[in-house]
């Protein structure tokens, strides 16, 4: 029996299939620079932010889903955005969305000494 090598292209019922991991690197390094990243904001909600200190990266280092890092946080005018790369159709991208939006705001609330639990 022969172990396959993981950089190497994989066979799926006759097909040949890529290595997903490289997309989803490609996907943080092409937006690992601000200006980048608030391009790719800019694109997809029809705005014009031109200064990137404007926008503050927020995206949690130590968290990681099925093993890969592919997604990009930040805050922007006061809204928190999350961008993750997929390869293939996930149908518990919502469920993770959820989980990671809850550990951002978590975040959010300590560094900002939020009391959630106060009476005003």
């Amino acid at each position: 029996m022969r172990k396959r090598k993981k950089n190497r292209i994989s066979t799926r019922k006759g097909r040949r299939r890529a290595n997903r991991e490289y997309k989803d690197r490609l996907f943080c390094k092409v937006f690992e620079d601000e200006e980048d990243l608030l391009d790719l904001y800019n694109a997809l909600n029809g705005t014009d932010y031109t200064n990137a200190d404007d926008l503050e990266v927020n995206t949690l280092e130590d968290v990681i889903f099925l093993g890969m890092r592919n997604d990009k946080s930040f805050l922007i005018n006061g809204t928190m955005n999350l961008y993750e790369h997929n390869s293939t159709l996930c149908p518990n991208l919502p469920l993770r969305g959820l989980l990671y939006f809850s550990r951002l705001y978590e975040s959010y609330v300590e560094t900002q000494k939020i009391r959630i639990y106060g009476t005003s």
